[in-house]
């Protein structure tokens, strides 16, 4: 049976598998085969997965997809290593033009192993005084707001230490609230470290756990810290997979995410006949 190539990469901890989708041999909808290959530990293991292709109008397009083989509209950190491995693919540059989905993104490679990626248009899609029915959730935590960073996300601030917060127990009472139905929302707890630093702990839609670090997260803390507490550019966010950069681009107003991609490992992945079941 032929391998399938692919690159297992981290970026502060967040990890993928990317597979070079070139010949078009996936369509996008093996969610099972996906979330079977990013099962740990029956498959290869991540918190998502990304297919890498062809484009006409720019240099490639990433589709992404979370742990549960759903498609997902944007990842931080698994564009920018996606970036890092269509360099390796030679589709672009040390700058790349790509898209996800329909959105259009541009990044920089930057040294050996870091990635700057311009993030678009970001936005606040609800402010604090729309979370007042949050408030009584859970008294150490306050609702700074709800960024749309490509994916939405919700910001509390902790007033207790983050690793007093049982994650495994608050993450999902957030996440599937209903003032975010249909679809849900992820969630961010963030302390301040020092001014310009903040910690930062992640409970990720459709991966649906904790994760050591998410890119979109990164920026929503960011915003959220220049929103609520004016803190200037660049903003430091620290969790337990690394620290990101999130940072105004010179003279174009856009925020960029910036930070370390590693390669795991490269190799190749079995797909059965009918692609329901990996036999890894």
């Amino acid at each position: 049976m032929e391998g399938i190539p692919f690159f297992k990469m981290h970026g502060a901890g967040n990890d993928f598998i990317l597979i070079d989708n070139r010949d078009g041999r996936f369509s996008g909808t093996e969610r099972e085969l996906f979330a079977q290959w990013c099962r740990r530990p029956f498959g290869l293991g991540a918190d998502g997965l990304l297919l890498i292709e062809p484009a006409g109008d720019v240099d490639f397009v990433l589709r992404y997809y979370n742990a549960d083989g759903r498609p997902a509209a944007m990842c931080g950190n698994g564009a920018r290593c996606g970036v890092w491995a269509a360099h390796q693919l030679g589709l672009c540059g040390r700058e790349a033009r790509f898209r996800v989905f329909d959105r259009l993104y541009r990044a920089r490679l930057l040294g050996k192993n870091r990635v700057q990626l311009s993030m678009g248009n970001v936005r606040q899609i609800l402010q604090k005084d729309q979370l007042t029915e949050l408030g009584d959730l859970h008294l150490g935590l306050e609702p700074l707001g709800v960024w749309d960073t490509g994916v939405p996300h919700l910001v509390l601030h902790s007033q207790i230490p983050l690793d007093q917060v049982n994650m495994a127990e608050w993450g999902p009472r957030y996440r599937f609230h209903a003032l975010f139905d249909p679809q849900g929302v992820n969630v961010n707890l963030v302390e301040v470290a020092t001014p310009g630093v903040m910690r930062v702990r992640v409970y990720e839609r459709g991966v649906e756990k904790e994760t050591l670090s998410c890119g979109t997260g990164a920026v929503a803390c960011a915003m959220a810290a220049h929103q609520c507490w004016a803190w200037p550019f660049p903003i430091r966010v620290e969790s337990a997979g690394g620290t990101l950069e999130v940072a105004l681009m010179d003279g174009e107003g856009q925020l960029a995410l910036i930070g370390p991609v590693y390669l795991v490992s490269r190799g190749y992945l079995n797909r059965p006949p009918g692609g329901e079941k990996s036999k890894i």
